[in-house]
This record gives C-alpha cells, sequence and structure tokens, in this order.
C-alpha cells in the first residue's frame, strides 16, 4: 500500500489498482457518490494489541488500527488480511466481525464505511510504509486513537461470542418437576466428536447449556419455585433460568458415548436446547473439592491420570 490514506489511500474511495473504472450501467464505478468500503483489524498478538503510528494526515502520529480500502473484486476478509500484512507484516486469522462503522463524520475528509475485524496475529510485527512503527499496547493502557477506533476497541471487547456446539435431544418438551432420572442425548456437532475422547473413563460430566426458553425479563428477586412459604431471595442466591444471561450448569451421570453423541442421566434441559461445552466432573482436585455445580457427587469415579495428577 502506497501513498495516503484514509485509513488506507488516498482518493475517490479505492480505485482499483490498475487505474480502471468499473462502469455501472453508464456511469463509471468510481464517478458515484457513494461512500468508501474500508475495514479495520483489531489484531491481537502476543496477548495485547497491535496499533500503528499514522505517517500521514489525517491523525497524522496518531495511533490507529491497521486497515485501509477494499480493492475492486477483493472480499472484505481479505482485504483486512492483505492490510493487516502491510501495515504490520503479521498474518491474521479474523475471529469474528466486530460490527459495521458508517458514521459520515469517522473520516475528516469523505464518507467512508469500515468492517472492523477481530483476529489474532502471527509472523514478526514491523511497520509498513504507511506507518511510523508497529507497536503493542495492553488493552487497559492504550493511547489516544484516531478515526473512531477506540470505539471498536470498546465494542470488540465489551461484548462477547458464544455459538453451540451441540444440541439436547431428550424426552422432555417443557421444564419438568424433576429430572434426576431423565435420560437424554448430547448430540455435539460432528466437527467435535474427537473432542469427547476419554470422556467416557469419567462417570459424570458437566453440562453447560443456554436456556433457550427462559424469559428474557430478569427480575432480581424471587421465592423459590414461586412458593409462598419461601423467602424472597436474590436471583444470584438461586438456580432460577431467569437470569441476565440464562445459562445453565449441570452435572449429570454418564450413560454412553458414541461417536459425537452423549448419553446422560439428570440433564435439566428440554429437548433442543444448545450446548456450549461439555467438562468432565473432578469431585476432588489436591485437597479441595472441587464441586462444579455446587453438589457433591457421590462415588464419582475419575481416571487414573486425574488422580496422578492430584498427587503432583
Amino acid at each position: 500500500m502506497t501513498g495516503d490514506d484514509a485509513e488506507g489511500r488516498e482518493g475517490d474511495g479505492g480505485p482499483p489498482r490498475d487505474g480502471a473504472a468499473l462502469a455501472v450501467g453508464a456511469v463509471p464505478f468510481n464517478m458515484m457518490s457513494t461512500p468508501a468500503l474500508t475495514v479495520d483489524a483489531i489484531i491481537l498478538h502476543q496477548q495485547k494489541i497491535v496499533l500503528i503510528k499514522r505517517k500521514n494526515p489525517p491523525f497524522k502520529d496518531h495511533y490507529a488500527l491497521p486497515g485501509g480500502f477494499v480493492d475492486v473484486e477483493e472480499t472484505v476478509e481479505d482485504a483486512a488480511r492483505r492490510e493487516a500484512k502491510e501495515e504490520t507484516g503479521l498474518d491474521i486469522d479474523i475471529i469474528r466481525l466486530v460490527g459495521i462503522y458508517s458514521d459520515p463524520a469517522r473520516d475528516p475528509r469523505r464518507h467512508t464505511v469500515s468492517a472492523c475485524y477481530l483476529a489474532e496475529g502471527s509472523g514478526t510485527l514491523q511497520a509498513g510504509s504507511d506507518a511510523t512503527c508497529a507497536e503493542l499496547f495492553d488493552q487497559n493502557l492504550l493511547p489516544e486513537l484516531a478515526f473512531d477506533h477506540g470505539r471498536m476497541i470498546a465494542d470488540a471487547f465489551g461484548k462477547f461470542v458464544v455459538k453451540s456446539i451441540g444440541i439436547v435431544r431428550s424426552p422432555a418438551k417443557e421444564p419438568a418437576r424433576r429430572w434426576d432420572n431423565v435420560v437424554s442425548e448430547i448430540v455435539l456437532d460432528k466437527e467435535y466428536t474427537e473432542g469427547l475422547d476419554g470422556l467416557d473413563e469419567f462417570s459424570h460430566a458437566v453440562i453447560v447449556f443456554f436456556l433457550h426458553r427462559a424469559g428474557r425479563k430478569v427480575v432480581m428477586k424471587a421465592r423459590p419455585r414461586g412458593r409462598a412459604d419461601m423467602p424472597l431471595t436474590g436471583i444470584f442466591a438461586l438456580r432460577t433460568p431467569r437470569r441476565p444471561n440464562p445459562i445453565g450448569i449441570t452435572t449429570v451421570e454418564i450413560i454412553r458415548r458414541a461417536e459425537n453423541r452423549l448419553a446422560v442421566r439428570g440433564l435439566d434441559a428440554i429437548d433442543g436446547t444448545p450446548v456450549l461445552d461439555v467438562k468432565p466432573y473432578i469431585p476432588r482436585w489436591g485437597a479441595g473439592d472441587h464441586q462444579e455445580d455446587g453438589r457433591g457427587v457421590p462415588g464419582a469415579r475419575v481416571p487414573e491420570w486425574v488422580e496422578r495428577l492430584a498427587q503432583g
């Protein structure tokens, strides 16, 4: 990347590198009055954030995220990878899209729209021709940033993205009063099949799941199971599903494992519940008790290697 930049190159919004105009009807694309499409990358490298110091105006000598214009016939993801390599010397693996930023005033020269990505960097950090330097910063010790890059970083780390890794298949289609003897099956996406290897050496597992049908209205206090004879109690002292983040965690008995399917007993999740994680239940770690869901499991069995690990 050469010349000035509006987070990248100077110009009318990123014309093709060979100077050709892409015709849209009778109007050349680079003459149309539309916002310019750009990309920015929040790159995590060595557990810190990569910033460049801008060599050119606007915001000369200010720190900024690596980024620039999207070329014609280039995807935004490819543009983010290219700009990151050109400005920092790093190869990046994109984790997720943080957001689309389209405030007409975000660039003082003209209206630009940026797709911002969170990514992991690898390689040797070195500044490109459009940067005075490329440096690593702790997330809590960031300098003043150019454009709206401070907002992008705040957005990236102010929210979490969690994806389902499987689903619960259960005879229970509605919440039950007791779940002790309910046998259900956790069906993981096939890409996670090998991740279950060794789990059947444990007698119990901890299932983390998303309560997808829990009411979104959160009340800070409730009576346990709605009983009038129970005290009015804060939700963080209850196991109610109506929480700020409706996540369930339950220790279950493992019945059998077959490929990507895990049959369990005692899972308090209805049919179709998204599964977020599966962990082994370890009742003892060293000298302390480790109880994942607050209830001990008498006689829980673990592999021999867990006992050896606990002994140091």
